[in-house]
């Protein structure tokens, strides 16, 4: 059950990602189908005439007339549908053919007969009605016998289309159905994809064990949330998380703290296979927990290429401060968020050429001097898809935490990430699940 809600939270969550790429398709498809239903459409004009059905000097009521203009219906539908009838109209029309299509009804429980003639255009329709009316008594003549026919009503000039296109609403109707099958796509393109998307995948899927499991922030679970929630921040200190967060985040907590003085470790690399992922949110919030127990714990923004770290904790670095290449040049960039202790090692130039600095033997010197100085060495390592710098990170640390968000990033990546990690470093203590639904 727990893995199907996810399932399903992951789908819509997709859906509601890509919204402007649904919306972009179907007002696109909407368009498109308004040129296409523009270009095909042929209007339809009808001009109608009614007769009065009688017999010749007769005195006969209604009823009988009715009975008459029923019986007559089929021979005056051949009359006028004849070829004959139909030529002299076309000639007197000034036309190769007779281009309409004539239609003869009888108006129930009368003995009024409708004739009408429907074409491409009103003239038309018009001018080959009137065409009828004149020479339909030369080709009737002997078919009709005694029964009179008297015109009731005019021929009508059509003014409006029987048919009129109708824009706005094949616009309303492509739209939904353009909107309709991109969710429909995205949603299977979400359920195919070989990511994780609860904790039970994680057990079914990747080469490690479950760390941790980091749910859904329901205090951002708002549209603009899932829209940004990326960006967010999300710290321990802030006072609008929840208390499930907090108390997520002290477990984790705990657990690294046991597994460290197990293995005698105090420097953790915490990284991710893939963009995205939550790593930078969750090695802040375990430097920040381990720090608030009393340790000296210092945060290293081990992404060179980027500068998150200082702009997540609110930190003021001057423009042009970047990682340089000896060990004092380090130690300037470490700063004290409101004088805790807890020290964050920021970077404010994107270094491009990182990994020749992290394999100097000046870095290797700044690292033990680190490990030295402080309880505590979290890493907010980079990606480790298409990353060296990953590698290098991993030889440094004496453990590593995988961050897997659901259905972010595909399992082979996931566990090419953790055998790398395993193979250059000093192996993976396990995956924090992060951004799990729960109902």
């Amino acid at each position: 059950q727990k893995r199907y809600t996810a399932e399903i939270y992951s789908v819509i969550l997709d859906i509601i990602e890509n919204w402007w790429i649904i919306f972009c398709v179907a007002v696109s498809v909407a368009f498109l189908a308004y040129i296409g239903a523009s270009i095909i459409h042929k209007p339809a004009y009808t001009s109608t005439t009614t007769f009065v059905v009688s017999a010749k000097e007769s005195s006969m009521g209604t009823y009988a007339n009715t009975s008459k203009t029923e019986k007559l219906t089929d021979t005056f539908k051949s009359v006028m549908d004849s070829h004959i009838l139909k030529k002299k109209v076309a000639r007197t029309a000034g036309m190769d053919s007779f281009s309409g299509t004539v239609n003869i009804a009888v108006l129930p429980g009368t003995n009024l007969l409708t004739v009408s003639v429907t074409s491409r255009s009103p003239e038309i329709s018009f001018r080959l009605l009137r065409g009828m009316l004149k020479h339909y008594p030369e080709v009737s003549k002997n078919v009709l016998g005694e029964v009179v026919l008297e015109v009731f009503e005019a021929p009508n000039y059509p003014a409006y289309p029987d048919n009129p296109f109708n824009g706005r609403d094949i616009l309303k109707k492509a739209f939904f159905v353009g909107a309709l099958l991109m969710m429909a796509l995205f949603a299977v393109v979400s359920y195919m994809r070989d990511s994780v998307k609860s904790e039970e995948d994680v057990k079914d899927k990747v080469d490690a064990p479950v760390f941790g499991v980091i749910e859904h922030e329901k205090n951002y679970r708002d549209l603009k949330s899932l829209l940004r929630h990326k960006k967010k921040r999300l710290l321990l200190t802030e006072p609008a998380v929840s208390f499930g967060f907090s108390e997520t985040i002290k477990k984790l907590r705990t657990k690294l703290l046991y597994q460290c003085g197990k293995n005698m470790s105090n420097v953790i690399c915490v990284t991710s296979a893939g963009k995205q992922e939550g790593k930078t949110m969750v090695a802040a919030n375990l430097a920040t927990s381990i720090a608030a127990r009393g340790k000296r714990v210092l945060l290293i923004e081990g992404d060179f290429r980027k500068s998150d770290m200082a702009k997540f904790f609110g930190i003021k670095v001057p423009n042009g401060m970047g990682i340089g290449e000896s060990v004092e040049d380090l130690k300037k960039k470490i700063f004290s968020p409101d004088n805790s202790r807890l020290y964050v090692l920021v970077n404010n130039i994107a270094r491009h050429r990182s990994s020749e600095f992290l394999s100097s033997d000046a870095f290797a010197e700044f690292m033990q001097e680190m490990k030295s100085k402080f309880d505590y060495v979290i890493i907010d390592g980079p990606p480790v898809k298409g990353r060296a710098d990953s590698e290098l990170w991993a030889r440094v640390s004496d453990a590593s935490i995988l961050v897997v968000r659901t259905n972010t990033t595909r399992v082979p990546y996931i566990n090419d990430s953790i055998d790398m990690l395993n193979a250059y470093g000093n192996g993976v203590l396990g995956c924090i699940v992060n951004d799990t639904y729960t109902a």
